[in-house]
């Protein structure tokens, strides 16, 4: 099981390529180094998940049976924006043109890790969600869900 840590700033080449920062790479061991497994996200971001993080992931999802339309459209959605990237001898990756247009992703970028996966944001995204937010809108936010779960 990964655990990943660390916020990394990266800029897109003009072949759409990042390179991994050396802090991310050094976390990656075993049967994850050297590749990541891409999805969309939810919010306009992307997922970037350690290989043995991603079979936990497309298990689960895998186990979401197919009667109803909402549960194949999920499926779709998830799996269609899937693809292993593979870490280049200078360590980089290439990022697909459809991941990118979804993360609003052109030049600047931040990559975040959550534990099991790197979220990237374009930086634009990334200012306007987290960092241009005042501490009272993080104070509030902190009561409300850490509240609602009782943490």
């Amino acid at each position: 099981m990964a655990f990943l840590i660390g916020e990394y700033e990266c800029t897109l080449d003009v072949k759409q390529r990042i390179r991994v920062p050396a802090g991310l790479l050094g976390q990656l061991t075993g049967d994850d180094a050297g590749k990541f497994v891409i999805t969309r996200g939810i919010d306009p971001c992307l997922y970037l998940y350690p290989m043995s993080e991603f079979h936990i992931i497309m298990d689960k999802v895998n186990q979401i049976p197919e009667y109803s339309e909402e549960d194949r459209e999920y499926k779709h959605m998830f799996f269609s924006g899937t693809s292993i990237l593979q870490i280049d001898s200078a360590d980089r990756i290439l990022l697909p043109k459809l991941h990118l247009a979804h993360a609003g992703i052109v030049k600047e970028m931040v990559m975040t890790c959550e534990k099991n996966k790197v979220v990237v944001w374009s930086m634009e995204r990334f200012r306007e969600k987290f960092l241009n937010r005042s501490s009272l809108d993080y104070q509030q936010l902190a009561e409300k869900v850490l509240g609602k779960y009782g943490l």
